[in-house]
């Protein structure tokens, strides 16, 4: 077994290089405060007796007093990038090390030349069609180099393709070293922080929308932006009559909430009429027909029948068709 002086991060590096073949830098502290920085990697394992060889090379001892470690800088580096390329620019040759996303250790993945040139190469088969252009331009070692004089850094955001769906992640590009001989590249998975971001800035798009048409119209009530193809929606109010009917602000399924909101809030002289042409297929076929729908009805406001129009158009919003759907009163 391995004797308890060891610490349980070493012992699950041991286990993991046995396991895995992965070969693996990584820090210890001694007991009297130096960093022993080491490399381990997995030589073979006997067939008869299962046993399995490891090699553990030390590549440097630090001092405590000499500042931050190579085990500190990694568990940074580790817990923000999943991938981390070593970059020689005097030869083009690299290191790539990859860490389970929030990890201490950095395991090194492949060895490799001509970096940039097999960098461009393999992002036309894992980054996302549409930012490949994008990334072929930018990533040359000339742009790099250049924009790292300019500004001390070199960033990119843009998304690659796992497992068959569209990721974001961002590049980080520094010189670890004032010579700036080498290159340490950082890949992030920053997925769920743009996703949020777009849906943000759509919610901004969707609110400057309805602030112009309210401006255009002076009398909305209600306005309706839906997803044509998940039917998600949201609800913008202009009234204050309106806000006591209590309607959603936003939801998952815009029709379905509609045939169930109508019961009790249009005039019943008007709701099978109402319930028969406000249909999702329905609407969507009168506006590629005609480029607009239009319905007029009774709607249930306080103890009064109040006449409204309503109108819908499909407009483009990136790489989908919004749906707005305008209620005003009056009939026009």
């Amino acid at each position: 077994g391995i004797p308890p002086v060891f610490s349980p991060s070493f012992i699950r590096i041991l286990k993991q290089c046995r396991d895995e073949g992965t070969r693996t830098f990584f820090d210890e502290e001694m007991p009297d405060g130096y960093s022993v920085h080491s490399f381990v990697r997995r030589i073979g394992t006997n067939p008869l007796s299962g046993k399995t060889a490891i090699a553990e090379g030390i590549l440097s001892i630090q001092d405590p007093d000499q500042g931050m470690t190579y085990a500190e800088i990694a568990r940074g580096l580790a817990a923000d990038y999943y991938n981390i390329f070593y970059v020689n620019l005097a030869n083009d040759h690299y290191i790539e090390y990859s860490s389970p996303e929030g990890g201490e250790e950095l395991a090194v993945e492949r060895h490799g030349t001509d970096f940039f040139t097999a960098s461009r190469k393999e992002a036309m088969e894992r980054v996302y069609p549409d930012d490949r252009e994008m990334f072929v331009k930018s990533f040359t070692k000339e742009t790099i180099l250049e924009e790292l004089e300019t500004t001390g850094k070199f960033t990119r955001t843009y998304r690659l393709l796992d497992t068959g769906k569209p990721v974001y992640v961002s590049m980080k590009i520094i010189h670890p070293n004032p010579e700036g001989s080498h290159l340490i590249i950082g890949i992030n998975n920053v997925d769920a922080q743009m996703k949020q971001e777009e849906i943000l800035d759509r919610v901004r798009r969707e609110q400057l929308a309805y602030s112009r048409l309210a401006a255009l119209s002076g009398n909305y009530i209600v306005l309706y932006t839906i997803d044509t193809e998940t039917s998600r929606y949201r609800e913008y109010t202009a009234s204050s009559d309106y806000e006591s009917l209590g309607v959603a602000k936003e939801g998952s399924d815009f029709f379905a909430d509609a045939s169930r909101n109508v019961l009790t809030r249009i005039s019943p002289d008007d709701l099978s009429v109402f319930l028969k042409e406000f249909t999702k297929e329905n609407i969507l076929k009168t506006i590629a027909r005609e480029g607009l729908f239009k319905l007029n009805y009774r709607l249930l406001i306080g103890q009064n029948a109040v006449p409204v129009h309503l109108r819908a158009a499909v407009v483009p919003e990136g790489d989908r068709d919004l749906l707005i759907i305008g209620v005003s009163r009056g009939n026009s």
